[in-house]
């Protein structure tokens, strides 16, 4: 799911659910159901949802209530509790107005018009029939290869370097590598920065919460920056709060709306045995 579906079902469940609390920081492993229950002693539960990105969780979620001072009242009880070995962060929603979206809209829309088509000149001032009428000069002064080709005298490798079977032209495919990364507690992906920012204006982006370092990715020969970076918190908590306010409302530099997202960590993602 990409950002713009994410803030198309925040904002849908904003209009048909207007009293709920931001529950952040969960267990990628908690479910709907558990959630619902976990509030449910405090007062009747109206909706319970989780925010993910395709099948993964985004460890944080929604639950709604019959009117707004039940808010309060379960905002007092849940907050800082345990849930699925995590302390949860439980704090009113604020929703998302239509009018924000609208200009939201709008400013997309005004960059993908003042965007330039690339090589449109050069497509019309060429006819494109230069090099046919070439190719086919070429291959009218060539002639043919005579007699037979030559038998190879090793047989074909495939591409991880292994021989193929004898009488097979081409090799078996590779097995594609699986993925054992897994999304970071504390570490967040930040793209499309200008290529001007600079570590110190990545941190000030984030100011609100408590971090610990903001990194621009450069380029290690010329040392031109890439356009992303990493931001890493000082705790989990942080980290979701993070990620669930900037999707919801998203951040911009210089005009450009940035991305924000759990980074990829390279720790091994536990087995279905393992996590059980």
């Amino acid at each position: 799911m990409s950002s713009a579906q994410t803030t198309s079902a925040t904002t849908a469940a904003a209009d048909e659910f207007p009293h709920k609390v931001f529950v952040g920081n969960l267990s990628f492993s908690t479910t709907e159901g558990e959630l619902k229950d976990f509030f449910s002693d405090v007062a009747d539960v109206v909706d319970a949802s989780i925010i993910t990105r395709g099948p993964r969780s985004l460890g944080y979620g929604f639950v709604a209530f019959a009117d707004e001072a039940t808010l309060q009242k379960v905002t007092a009880a849940k907050n800082g509790k345990e849930l699925g070995g995590r302390t949860i962060n439980v704090e009113s929603a604020r929703p998302i107005t239509e009018e924000s979206l609208a200009a939201k809209k709008e400013k997309a829309a005004n960059r993908r018009r003042n965007r330039k088509p690339k090589g449109k000149g050069t497509e019309e001032t060429s006819t494109g029939d230069e090099k046919p009428q070439r190719a086919e000069q070429d291959r009218s002064d060539s002639s043919p290869r005579e007699g037979k080709r030559r038998p190879r005298r090793f047989p074909r490798r495939s591409r991880n370097g292994e021989r193929a079977a004898e009488g097979s032209d081409a090799a078996a495919p590779a097995a594609p590598k699986k993925d054992t990364r897994k999304p970071s507690d504390t570490v967040a992906f930040i793209g499309n920065l200008p290529f001007t920012t600079t570590d110190e204006e990545l941190s000030k982006l984030f100011s609100d919460f408590s971090i610990s370092s903001a990194r621009i990715v450069v380029n290690k020969k010329s040392m031109r920056p890439k356009g992303f970076g990493f931001v890493t918190f000082s705790s989990p908590a942080d980290q979701a709060n993070a990620i669930a306010r900037y999707t919801a409302q998203p951040l911009t530099a210089n005009d450009r709306e940035l991305s924000i997202k759990a980074a990829l960590s390279d720790a091994p993602v536990a087995s279905e045995n393992e996590s059980a």
